[in-house]
């Protein structure tokens, strides 16, 4: 029984963070893209140019994640189309584009719900995990 006047050591466990950090979201995303204000756009800078298509993929799920939690879209969902139409005047393939949605949907950071595809939070330290490797990218 759990005594009401002692602090329970267990309330050592809260968090109000969630798995995800915000600030590590923005520490990802800040040297590869910018949000258009009024469009919310995803706007790939020169660093993020440079990319591997699985990355720039990555990057587009963390930014419609970041939009969600801004408040400015109502879901963070994307259709394999959505992301076709994002990379289609950017040069990626399409058969890339299912090719990597089906990757990471199969060992992750992506889970499908209802034919859309998201990063959950509780994948997010694969994401950190991706864009902390030395790359030769």
């Amino acid at each position: 029984m759990v005594d009401k006047n002692n602090k329970n050591l267990l309330e050592e466990l809260y968090t109000d963070s969630g798995q995800m950090d915000q600030a590590v979201l923005l520490s990802i995303l800040k040297p590869y893209i910018r949000l258009h204000k009024d469009s919310s756009t995803v706007i790939y800078t020169q660093v993020g140019i440079g990319l591997s298509a699985a990355k720039k993929i990555i990057l587009l799920f963390l930014a419609k994640k970041a939009l969600y939690l801004l408040g400015v879209i109502s879901s963070e969902l994307l259709a394999p189309k959505e992301v076709k139409m994002e990379f289609s005047s950017k040069h990626i393939p399409p058969g890339t584009i299912d090719a990597t949605l089906k990757r990471f949907s199969d060992r992750g950071p992506l889970m499908a719900q209802n034919g859309k595809y998201f990063i959950p939070d509780f994948n997010f330290s694969q994401v950190q995990e991706m864009f902390n490797q030395p790359s030769n990218e």
